[in-house]
C-alpha cells in the first residue's frame, strides 16, 4: 500500500459518521440556543441588541477532527447606531460611533466584555442544566469569562462534554473593510461579511478601545474548490493533536494560516503524502523565522499569540515530526509507522 493510502486511511480513522455528527450538532444547538434565551431573559440589553450566532473555526471550515464537541462561535452584536470601523494597523482597528455631543466615541472594549460578562453571571447565577430532545441531561457551567476574548461555556453529560466559545463580534461588509488592501477576491468580499471581535493590542496607547478583524467565511470561500487542501489541514491537525503537549499553543488556525498563504502557489492535486511533507515544512520554516504573516493583514505575526520558549519548543518538535514524515514518504513506510505518527492504534 503505497504512503499516500496510508494517510487516506488516517484520514478516515480521525473522522466520525455523519449520524453521529449530526447527534452532536444537534444537541449543540438545543444547548445555544438555551443559553441564548436565558442571556435575553435575564438582561433587556442583549435581548435588544443580540442579533444572531456565527459559525467559525473548524467546524465552519469543516475540518473538524473526530467528535464535534467543539464550537467558536461569533455572538452578533447589532446597536441602534451606527458603528464605524477605524484602522490602525497590523489588523487592529477602533470602532467608532456618534453616542454623544462628542463624537466621534470610540466603543470601549473592557466595557463591552463588563457588560457580557455580567449577563451570563446572572444566567449561572444558579446550577444550569438542560435536557436535549435526545434524552440527555448536561450541567452546564461559565468559565472562561470573556477577559480574553471568548466567554466559554462548557455543557457535561457524563463522559459526554460539549464546549461553546463565544465572542462577542461587530459584523460589516466588504464595502467597510478598514485597510488598504482586501486580501480576498471582489466576488467573495462582495457577499460574506467579516467581523470585528475585542482584542488587545500589545503596546497600543489606547489598549481598552482596540478590536481585530477576522474573516472566516472570507477564508472558508477561498480554500473551496482546492482539491486536497482541506484533507491536508485536517491531517496537519490530527498530528497537531497527537503531539499537543510538545507543540504547546500551535493553534488550527496558525495551521490554517500556513496553508492560506499557499492557496494559488501550491498544486493541491498532489497526493495527500507530498502535500502533507510540504505544507508541514512551510509551518517549520514559519517557526524558524519567527513569523506567520496574519491573512488578512500582513503587518501582524501571528505567531505573536505564543511566547519565545514556546516558538522554540515548537519548532524543535515539529522539525523531528517533519524528519518522521518525510522518511514515512520517501521510504515507504507501513501503515504502522504512518498511523504511531498520530497516535492512531493498529
Amino acid at each position: 500500500m503505497s504512503t499516500a493510502n496510508h494517510f487516506q486511511r488516517i484520514l478516515e480513522k480521525l473522522s466520525i459518521s455523519d449520524n453521529e455528527r449530526a447527534v452532536y450538532t444537534k444537541e449543540a444547538e438545543e444547548i445555544q440556543n438555551y443559553v441564548v434565551d436565558e442571556l435575553k431573559r435575564v438582561d433587556k440589553t442583549f435581548r435588544q441588541v443580540f442579533d444572531g450566532l456565527s459559525l467559525g473555526g473548524s467546524y465552519l471550515d469543516r475540518v473538524k477532527l473526530n467528535l464535534p464537541d467543539e464550537f467558536d462561535l461569533h455572538m452578533k452584536l447589532k446597536f441602534p447606531f451606527d458603528i464605524r470601523p477605524t484602522r490602525i494597523d497590523q489588523g487592529f482597528i477602533y470602532l467608532e460611533a456618534d453616542l454623544t455631543v462628542i463624537n466621534p466615541q470610540r466603543i470601549h472594549r473592557i466595557v463591552l466584555q463588563d457588560w457580557l460578562r455580567n449577563a451570563f453571571r446572572k444566567v449561572f447565577r444558579s446550577n444550569q442544566t438542560i435536557a436535549t430532545t435526545s434524552n440527555r441531561v448536561y450541567k452546564l457551567t461559565y468559565t472562561l469569562e470573556g477577559y480574553g476574548c471568548a466567554h466559554t461555556i462548557l455543557a457535561v453529560c457524563g463522559s459526554r462534554s460539549i464546549s461553546f466559545d463565544l465572542v462577542p463580534a461587530f459584523e460589516f461588509s466588504g464595502s467597510q473593510w478598514p485597510f488598504d488592501i482586501c486580501p480576498v477576491p471582489a466576488d467573495v468580499s462582495n457577499n460574506w461579511p467579516w467581523f470585528a471581535i475585542p482584542q488587545q493590542k500589545k503596546k497600543s496607547a489606547k489598549p481598552r478601545t482596540t478590536f481585530m478583524v477576522c474573516a472566516p467565511h472570507w477564508e472558508r470561500e477561498i480554500m473551496k474548490g482546492k482539491d486536497n487542501l482541506k484533507n491536508v489541514l485536517r491531517l496537519m491537525k490530527g498530528l497537531r493533536d497527537a503531539h499537543a503537549r510538545k507543540l504547546p499553543h500551535l493553534s488550527s488556525y496558525m495551521l490554517k494560516t500556513v496553508l492560506l498563504h499557499r492557496l494559488e502557489s501550491a498544486d493541491w492535486e498532489r497526493d495527500l503524502g507530498t502535500l502533507l511533507v510540504e505544507m508541514w515544512s512551510h509551518l517549520v520554516d514559519h517557526l524558524r523565522a519567527r513569523r506567520l504573516e496574519f491573512f488578512l493583514a500582513k503587518d501582524h505575526n501571528v505567531f505573536n499569540r505564543m511566547n519565545q520558549n514556546e516558538i522554540k519548543i515548537c519548532l524543535e518538535n515539529a522539525s523531528t515530526l517533519l524528519r518522521k514524515l518525510c522518511i514515512a514518504q520517501t521510504c515507504g513506510g507501513s501503515y504502522h509507522h504512518v498511523a504511531q505518527l498520530f497516535n492512531i492504534p493498529n
